[in-house]
């Protein structure tokens, strides 16, 4: 009797806790499984993140009803990761866009087809008339007119520096002076590293050419972090600066692109150059490619404006070395610039020749991609296509266009801007990741902002049941 007692007795106590362990174990495999799957849809996302550039092309042309898929990395749990577009930032303001096209010679006209509205007095009879329209900072629809950057007075190899081969075929450049022509007419991929360089001789991008300069958007063959770093027998001064690059011009310095008039065409691809506004020296060349050094030398350490009556008239350049200075800033003859001796002649003196001188005539497959503003005001632009042979190449001026003139030929490159695009440098993306399979159904969800050289930040990020 008292064993069915305590038989009874035991059951009333053992039987609940065992129910119990059950509702426990039963809940910790649900959790277990619950957690397994949240952090496989958070795995993808964190994959997808892990190079925010490549996440910036894949998501890129997406839109807030159209999704791009995006590759799921196996976690043992079967995922769908996909992107939309939310929003963008373009790289101005609209209210902030300086003119697109001038042309500062009388009696040159911008060209046609000119992306963006050109200044209404380019060509104009009265050659000062644009001078009252221009300022030395980019403002909307006025005509820019930037200051020099300091520029390192070291004198890198004109030859470049070859990456150790374990890095990959790549040859790199250093930010400096160069008095030296400089011309690549090889296969080999070319980096110039980001910063200022200053050229006072005629740099060619010839047949076979394949140019990146700076870092940014577009991967060149290594970065300048890399070639500081491994570059075979590098400067001791590197001189890189912020993000992309900036061309200067001086003396009889130009840019030369050519395909020679054969099937081997180059690839020149300027990156935009973004500079933190607390580098000083530096920061006035934030959104320029590609300037000349402008005015008349009137001493190794001074110069004046170029004044030809009735024909053009451009201040001189003048050089942002301290913007704390009350001096600053200085006559660019005193911080080692020559000004172009490119400019403009009265008929029948032969003309001079261009700044940049695009020539591709032959049948190749050509590309030229300069992002940033392009301020030659005393020199040429010119861009000559074969007859018949614009098929295939691209030539691209985004930033907009100062010039004395702008010369084009009669056939035109397939791809051909020239003035201003207010390109989209931010995007906002949706990244959504979440089960396919199973229960429960998790999904995780993050919106990430990212700027087109692959910067990223994450605004918010969960991770839910679906």
């Amino acid at each position: 009797m008292f064993a069915m007692v305590f038989v009874l007795l035991g059951s009333l106590m053992i039987v609940p806790m065992l129910s119990y362990a059950s509702v426990v174990l039963k809940s910790g495999q649900t959790q277990s499984a619950k957690a397994d799957r949240a952090e496989a849809v958070r795995g993808a996302l964190r994959v997808a993140l892990a190079d925010p550039g490549k996440l910036y092309t894949a998501c890129d042309g997406s839109g807030l009803t159209v999704a791009h898929g995006l590759a799921s990395p196996d976690l043992g749990v079967p995922v769908h990761t996909e992107c939309t577009t939310v929003g963008f930032k373009p790289e101005l303001n609209p209210d902030d866009l300086r003119t697109a096209m001038t042309t500062t010679m009388a009696g040159a006209l911008p060209p046609l087809g000119t992306e963006g509205a050109p200044y209404a007095n380019s060509g104009n009879a009265n050659p000062d008339l644009w001078i009252a329209d221009s300022t030395n900072a980019s403002t909307g629809y006025k005509i820019f007119l930037p200051y020099l950057p300091t520029h390192a007075l070291t004198h890198p190899a004109t030859g470049g520096y070859m990456m150790p081969t374990w890095a990959g075929n790549c040859r790199v450049f250093f930010p400096g002076t160069y008095d030296a022509p400089v011309n690549i007419s090889d296969n080999t991929p070319t980096f110039f590293t980001s910063g200022v360089y200053y050229f006072e001789n005629t740099v060619t991008f010839g047949p076979g050419a394949n140019v990146v300069v700076g870092d940014g958007a577009i991967e060149g063959c290594t970065s300048s972090a890399e070639a500081a770093f491994y570059a075979i027998n590098a400067p001791s001064q590197i001189n890189v600066s912020g993000i992309g690059g900036t061309f200067i011009f001086g003396a009889a310095g130009r840019l030369v692109i050519t395909d020679n008039g054969t099937a081997n065409g180059p690839s020149v691809k300027f990156n935009s150059r973004l500079v933190d506004p607390t580098d000083v020296g530096y920061k006035v060349s934030q959104g320029v490619s590609i300037v000349s050094v402008n005015g008349v030398g009137v001493s190794s350490s001074s110069s004046n404006e170029l004044n030809m009556p009735g024909l053009i008239h451009v201040p001189k350049s003048l050089t942002e070395t301290n913007p704390g200075d009350a001096n600053a800033p200085v006559d660019a003859a005193s911080t080692s610039y020559k000004p172009s001796t490119l400019i403009p002649t009265v008929a029948p003196a032969l003309p001079p020749s261009p700044i940049v001188d695009i020539q591709l005539t032959g049948t190749s497959t050509s590309t030229v991609y300069v992002p940033g503003y392009v301020g030659v005001p005393q020199g040429t632009v010119s861009v000559q296509i074969g007859a018949a042979a614009g098929g295939g190449k691209s030539v691209q001026l985004l930033g907009g266009v100062l010039a004395a003139q702008v010369l084009q030929s009669a056939d035109l490159p397939a791809l051909n801007q020239l003035g201003i695009i207010n390109r989209v440098v931010q995007q906002t993306f949706k990244l959504v990741a979440e089960t396919t399979s199973g229960t429960p159904k998790m999904v995780s969800i993050a919106i990430v902002q990212i700027n087109d050289f692959g910067e990223a930040a994450i605004n918010s990020w969960v991770t839910t049941t679906g």
